[in-house]
């Protein structure tokens, strides 16, 4: 143990993860009936492995305990988890009554001896399994393993982080070369044993063992290679007489003749290679045995007087080994206990080489001894009083120190006055906060509490604290219902009853943490500087106090001279100061009751200004009311006499700030990010201190202590300033001084040291972790977090921790022993002093406010615990100015991740001056960019006077922007974009980006008018374009067509048109509405060209890209609209410049394969002139596809087909009004369709009535008179199309009609017969030739031939009759001839006969009238000449 250390204190760590246990039973053939009254106290120690300089041996320990008949081992590793770790040893009726383990170079040996039975069991050494030569025989009963070897390094392979119990198994214990089972006949009247040791050689190859039955001492030797065993017996072999062996006892008063035989205690020890067995009698007596020669080779009486009569105590005396060359005995008397420590020396005079010198006696405290172990420094001893509270104590045995015994300081058990019920808090809420908290109670206390509560055997065998914790509130609230089922109870009464109960179930867990708690030995851990203390289910560590935490804990009994000579030397006069005004304040911590302690608590944790309590505290101490009566009523005079002590006050408290002060008042020097760059190097080449839960919980716990010890000093000290102030105890310049120098630093560090215990304290639910995993990979994409902030939940066996511990598994231990790498390097011997201390000052600086790191908060921030966050920073807001832009924005984020952005956009703003001012704000947003490289050479101090402090409040704000897009926080984006534009110079290249930003934002909003304001402003003219392109693709996704129509669009029109025409185009043609609006839209400004021009793409894009039914009706519409936009032209800009297609080439010219070769070359870049006609066109040829595709299915096969060929399909499916029309545009012929149509005229008797309905509804009918029967409607058509399309002078429709009709052998209509011969007689007559309808063309001939010589010529061709005085006139002679050669041909037939007979007479009359006429004007024209 080191001689530097002041005192200890008890640390209990968290074991809420301690592994399962692996059970070996073994039956070594005690009996019941032989053993069952056999009662074993029980025993408890441990080992600590010595070779601390290797990373698997540093903090790694065993500790075992004993109850009747089991043995329970534990391996402990404080740097990393070791697994399978816990071995319980059953020996079956056997009680244990002694365990020793050593350390060889390969194995790990542990020796135990019951009373039936003797057990040597080898373990792998941690070396072996470092280096993965673990060697095991069965015959050695070792316990093999395997791995690789990878050093001392942080990187455990499987068998480093497995204990050494992992392959221990029932084989090995039950091996015969392992295993010796006690003799009963070796043993006089079957004496069970009460006192045993063992010992193995130094080389290993024997284990000795020494067992006390009654008056016999047993010896036996194991051979550790095949586990052959010799027994013997020590006797004392006197040359006296059995009658007078007692007369010496006789004569100083002893009554029981066989103390002098009756062995208490033994120990081994080896001197010059020769093994000694070292034997405490009853009697007082110490005798050294050889092992070799069984004989006495020394003794000693361990009174101070040889003739010293003493009467033997309550307790039995022990005997602990120092070294191999000294042994302390605790000697038990009824005057009083006492230590003496005897030295072995050795003695060349002496024939046996050995003599024993009694060294030192140490007076006992008057308490019960349960347990001590005793090193060349010191001597630890577990006490307990009357009242069965337990206490560990230490005595330095270094010459010159102090001969008083100095308690280590232990932890108080669990106060239920510590569960505050406040007003309106429930008592559930209230009980489980405190119950549940870490490391409050351990899981099976609980589980066997709420078996108690229940009056049930059944324990709860979960691992899951949460599930328990839901158990326990069912269980209390099923007794409160079964409480209050039968009564009508107000909320009060309910409150009351719910109270009773959970102060029973509370009961219940105090019962039993405090059996669990009960200590049973404890060991010490000399390679650490560490006392272990073992308990009946758990364990705690006594670690080295630092100084003041040692001035508090003692108090008024301070060894002040070891104080100033270990830490004051060349300042005593200020330490002594110091030391007496630390005895002021820990005397004020005594006097003050902890109902004041925790409601001053209260009022920091609700952020009341600390002067402002104290003050208040101040005045009610002062006020001396004793109902109300804080601090004793002499308290000003105790206080008066203690400051006489103290020299120099002021100097003093400087002092003492400056011990309390964290940062070595230099805050600025606390930066975490310059050690982290080796901090990866350090690890692998030490390893990971405390890094296991045990050593995080032991760390984190002690750095919780330290905390809550300065705080109570600050707390208390400033209680003292102002009490000093008010009672003008001292002159006024030195109240002046502390008013207006120490107070302030005072309250500062109270809040400090509030926040690190709240840090220490606070838990953090690892139930909840998982919820919070969407927002932690947020920050990761955002890189405001690199992952650090991930919280590690152990597998879910931990329903709760600290939130430091968290934070230490995180981040906080990595950073700290980066922090802590040079230091570390220059230590000779890693004790607890040298680095649990200083990490735990590094630890606590980490997570001090008043520094320039923020470690602690950067990683509070990666974990997204958002209420821990928020209520972390409302500690702090209120008075620390250090790092609070990073606090505000981080306060910010986390408001942001609960939805509160209103309240996140005014904390961003607040944060932005920091950037520069602050190494996290400068890390999180500047990091990686060229301004940072620019600023990396530059101190914070000057970075403000550069011109650079508004570029980086922009990338902060960008960095906020992308912050509320990822939670579409739009509102605000517009806001901070705003800010960050009032903030820029108008040149400045980043302005245009936020005028986007605010352009998109508002755009995604749909707020549109100002989403256009942005635009226009925008200082960047492509970004301007870029905004507008969005602002149309977005309205035009909205069909907020309106206010695309009416925005101005000043300086920005041709761009608009651009746009618009771009998307109309790269949009597909079917459901595009952008053609339209581009025609609105030019309409809208009288541009009616671009409007037809618009109109008649869309058309012949339709035509390109779509077949469909309903592209051919848009196109239709198109094409219309686009003529009467022509319509409104000026008619000289009456046109469209088309551009040349190939495909329409290759249809046009498709008969011409040359010219299409040629022209295909020449119109790549040509344009077409289209005029209104060209257009018409188009939409009589779509207008007639579009009827056609009603009418027939087979759309594909005329989809190509030319104005031709729909005239000729329209025509035979029925559409003959639309055929027409169609002909008529394109100057086709129109004939077909008259043929068709009076093709069906003639065969409507054929068809029924309905068919021929059906295709007159699709012509035009409107003009036409209407007939009852559909024969008469369609003869009615073909007459009204004949007469509309009929040409002047013109007789080719009216030939078409009448030659089908006759071709049809049907008779020609009257209206046409008379129609037809009053414009071309000749060729109707002509007609009926042709056709062999000779009675017809005969009766006609006739008419014709009157009406030429005067008798009806007004209803014929000819307009007048022969005569001298009208013009000549022609007689079809050909028709006639062929007339009249068809008569005669057929004069046979009376009617052909008469036909002909009045043919030739009417022609020969027409002759003669001729022949007259012709005279008649060759006389006249003769007469005139």
């Amino acid at each position: 143990m080191s001689n530097y250390n002041l005192s200890y204190r008890e640390v209990v760590p968290d074991n809420l993860n301690q592994e399962e246990w692996i059970e070996i039973t073994l039956n070594t053939g005690g009996t019941q009936s032989t053993l069952q009254d056999i009662k074993v106290s029980d025993k408890a120690g441990g080992y600590c492995f010595k070779n601390v300089a290797l990373n698997h041996n540093r903090n790694r320990y065993i500790y075992w305990r004993t109850y009747q008949d089991v043995l329970e081992l534990s391996e402990v590793g404080l740097d990393f988890n070791l697994y399978q770790n816990n071995l319980r040893y059953k020996f079956t009726d056997s009680p244990v009554i002694a365990v020793s383990i050593t350390e060889t170079d390969r194995f790990v040996t542990l020796l135990v001896t019951t009373v039936s039975s003797l057990h040597r069991i080898n373990f792998p050494h941690p070396d072996t399994l470092a280096d993965g030569s673990s060697i095991g025989s069965s015959s050695s009963g070792s316990v093999s393993t395997s791995g690789t070897s990878v050093g001392a390094s942080v990187d455990f392979n499987d068998s480093q982080s497995f204990s050494i119990f992992r392959d221990a198994n029932s084989s090995v214990i039950r091996n015969l070369s392992t295993c010796y089972v006690l003799d009963a006949q070796t043993t006089s009247q079957n004496a069970v044993p009460h006192a045993a040791n063992s010992f193995l050689s130094p080389n290993g190859d024997q284990a000795y063992f020494a067992l006390a039955c009654q008056t016999q001492v047993m010896f036996y030797i194991m051979n550790a290679t095949n586990g052959e065993t010799t027994v013997h017996q020590l006797r004392q072999h006197n040359i006296m007489p059995r009658l007078f062996s007692n007369i010496k006892g006789a004569l100083i008063g002893r009554n029981d003749s066989t103390d002098a035989e009756y062995a208490t205690s033994f120990v081994f020890i080896c001197v010059n290679n020769e093994i000694y067995l070292v034997t405490l009698y009853r009697n007082d007596n110490i005798r050294v045995w050889s092992t070799s020669t069984l004989q006495i080779v020394c003794s000693i009486s361990c009174l101070r007087e040889s003739n010293e009569q003493r009467i033997q105590g309550p307790q039995s005396n022990l005997l602990r080994k120092i070294s191999d060359s000294s042994v302390c005995a605790f000697l038990s008397h009824a005057s009083g206990s006492e230590f003496v420590c005897i030295d072995i020396n050795t003695d060349v005079g002496n024939s046996s080489g050995l003599s024993l010198v009694r060294r030192r006696v140490i007076s006992a405290p008057q308490l019960d001894l349960t347990d001590f172990d005793i090193t060349d420094l010191n001597i630890w001893a577990l006490w307990s009083n009357a009242e069965g509270e337990f206490s560990v104590s230490n005595f330095c045995l270094e010459r010159g120190s102090s001969l008083n015994w100095i308690s280590a300081a232990m932890e108080p058990p669990p106060d239920r006055y510590c569960v505050g019920i406040e007003q309106g808090i429930n008592p559930r809420e209230a009980y489980c906060s405190y119950i549940f908290h870490p490391g409050k109670f351990e899981q099976n206390v609980l589980s066997k509490a709420l078996s108690m509560f229940r009056r049930s055997n059944v324990l709860i065998e979960t691992s899951n604290m949460s599930v328990l914790k839901d158990h326990v509130c069912h269980a209390i609230e099923e007794e409160i219902q079964n409480e209050i089922k039968d009564f009508d109870i107000s909320d009060e009464e309910y409150i009351e009853v719910a109270l009773r109960f959970w102060e029973r179930f509370y009961s219940c867990c105090e019962q039993y943490h405090m059996k669990a708690c009960q200590p049973v030995g404890l060991a010490i851990l000399e390679s650490i500087d560490a006392i272990a203390v073992v308990k009946k289910s758990t364990f705690s560590m006594l670690r080295p106090c630092e100084t003041l935490e040692h001035l508090m804990l003692t108090g008024e009994e301070v060894d002040i001279q070891r104080v100033l000579n270990l830490h004051f030397k060349g300042r005593e006069k200020d330490g002594t100061d110091l030391i007496n005004l630390v005895t002021i304040i820990a005397r004020i911590e005594k006097w003050l009751s902890e109902d004041v302690k925790i409601e001053l608590d209260k009022k920091l944790y609700q952020l009341e200004m600390p002067n402002i309590v104290i003050s208040k505290l101040a005045d009610e101490i002062l006020a001396g009311d004793p109902a109300k009566q804080i601090l004793p009523r002499n308290f000003l005079v105790v206080l008066r006499q203690k400051l006489q002590n103290i020299n120099d006050i002021r100097a003093a408290m400087v002092l003492l700030l400056e011990s309390l002060r964290m940062d070595n008042g230099n805050p600025e020097a606390m930066q975490t990010h310059l050690n982290e760059a080796h901090s990866t190097r350090f690890l692998l080449s030490i390893g990971t201190l405390f890094g296991s839960h045990l050593g995080l919980s032991i760390l984190s716990e002690t750095v919780r202590q330290i905390a809550m010890i300065r705080f109570a000093i600050c707390r208390n000290l400033l209680i003292l300033q102002q009490v000093l102030i008010d009672t003008y105890i001292l002159p006024v310049d030195i109240l002046e001084t502390l008013r207006s120098q120490y107070m302030p630093d005072t309250i500062i560090f109270l809040q400090s040291y509030y926040v690190m215990v709240w840090i220490s304290e606070t838990p953090v639910n690892m139930n909840s972790i998982s919820f919070l995993e969407t927002s932690v990979q947020r920050l990761n994409l955002l890189q405001l977090s690199n992952g650090s902030g991930r919280i590690y939940t152990s597998g879910g066996k931990s329903y709760a921790a600290p939130l430091l511990r968290v934070f230490l598994n995180a981040k906080g231990l990595y950073t700290s022993l980066a922090l802590y790498a040079d230091n570390f390097k220059t230590l000779a011997n890693p004790t607890w002093q040298n680095t649990l201390l200083p990490l735990t000052t590094i630890v606590s600086q980490l997570i001090w406010a008043v520094s320039f790191n923020f470690v602690f908060g950067e990683w509070l921030f990666g974990t997204s615990q958002h209420i821990i966050l928020e209520d972390y920073v409302r500690l702090l807001n209120s008075w620390c100015e250090w790092n609070s832009c990073s606090r505000q924005f981080i306060l910010a984020v986390s408001l942001l991740d609960c939805g509160e952005a209103h309240k996140a956009y005014d904390l961003f703003l607040k944060a932005a001056k920091g950037v520069l001012k602050e190494q996290f704000l400068f890390d999180k947003i500047l990091r990686g960019t060229r301004l940072a490289e620019q600023l990396e050479s530059v101190s914070i101090e000057d970075r403000n006077c550069m011109e650079v402090n508004n570029q980086a409040i922009a990338q902060y704000y960008l960095k906020v922007i992308q912050l509320f897009e990822h939670h579409n926080a739009l509102d605000h984006i517009i806001n901070v974009s705003q800010a960050a534009i009032g903030m820029l110079d108008k040149g400045d290249p980043q302005l245009p980006m936020f005028q986007s930003i605010v352009f998109n934002n508002h755009l995604q909003l749909e707020h549109y008018e100002e989403a256009y304001h942005s635009l226009i402003y925008n200082a960047e003219t492509s970004r301007r374009k870029d905004c507008l392109r969005q602002l149309v693709i977005n309205l035009f996704s909205r069909k907020r067509l309106d206010l695309l129509m009416n925005f101005p669009y000043v300086g920005l029109y041709e761009e608009l048109e651009n746009i618009v025409e771009s998307r109309a185009r790269s949009l597909s043609i079917e459901g595009n509405e952008v053609y339209d609006f581009l025609y609105a839209f030019h309409v809208n400004n009288g541009n009616m060209r671009k409007a037809s021009a618009i109109m008649y793409e869309q058309a012949m894009r339709l035509q390109l890209e779509s077949d469909s039914i309903e592209s051919v009706q848009k196109r239709c519409e198109s094409l219309l609209v686009c003529m009467n936009a022509l319509h409104l032209i000026d008619h000289r800009y009456r046109w469209i410049a088309k551009p040349v297609i190939n495909e329409d080439n290759l249809v046009q010219m498709s008969n011409n394969f040359e010219a299409m070769e040629t022209d295909n070359s020449n119109n790549k870049h040509k344009v077409a002139v289209l005029e209104i006609i060209d257009v018409k066109r188009e939409l009589l040829q779509a207008e007639a596809f579009l009827q056609l595709s009603q009418k027939r299915k087979d759309v594909q096969s005329f989809f190509n087909a030319g104005p031709q060929e729909l005239t000729i399909m329209l025509a035979s499916s029925g559409l003959y009004t639309d055929a027409v029309k169609l002909a008529n545009g394109f100057n086709i012929s129109i004939l077909p369709v008259f043929d068709t149509l009076t093709t069906a005229c003639v065969h409507i008797t054929e068809e029924t009535a309905n068919e021929v309905w059906s295709w007159l509804q699709e012509n035009d009918l409107a003009d036409l008179p209407h007939r009852n029967k559909a024969a008469d409607m369609a003869w009615s058509l073909l007459k009204k199309l004949v007469i509309d399309n009929e040409k002047e002078n013109s007789t080719e429709i009216r030939k078409c009609v009448v030659n089908k009709i006759l071709n049809l052998n049907s008779f020609v209509p009257q209206w046409l017969y008379n129609d037809y011969k009053s414009e071309n007689c000749s060729e109707l007559l002509y007609l009926y030739v042709k056709h062999s309808r000779l009675l017809e063309a005969a009766e006609l001939g006739k008419e014709f031939i009157s009406a030429m010589l005067g008798a009806g010529s007004e209803y014929f061709s000819c307009k007048h009759s022969i005569a001298v005085t009208n013009a000549e006139m022609c007689l079809p002679l050909n028709t006639l001839d062929l007339l009249l050669h068809g008569l005669k041909l057929n004069e046979n037939n009376v009617e052909y006969k008469e036909a002909l007979i009045d043919l030739e007479e009417i022609l020969n009359k027409y002759v003669n009238t001729a022949l007259r006429t012709a005279r008649d004007k060759i006389e006249i024209s003769m007469r005139n000449e």
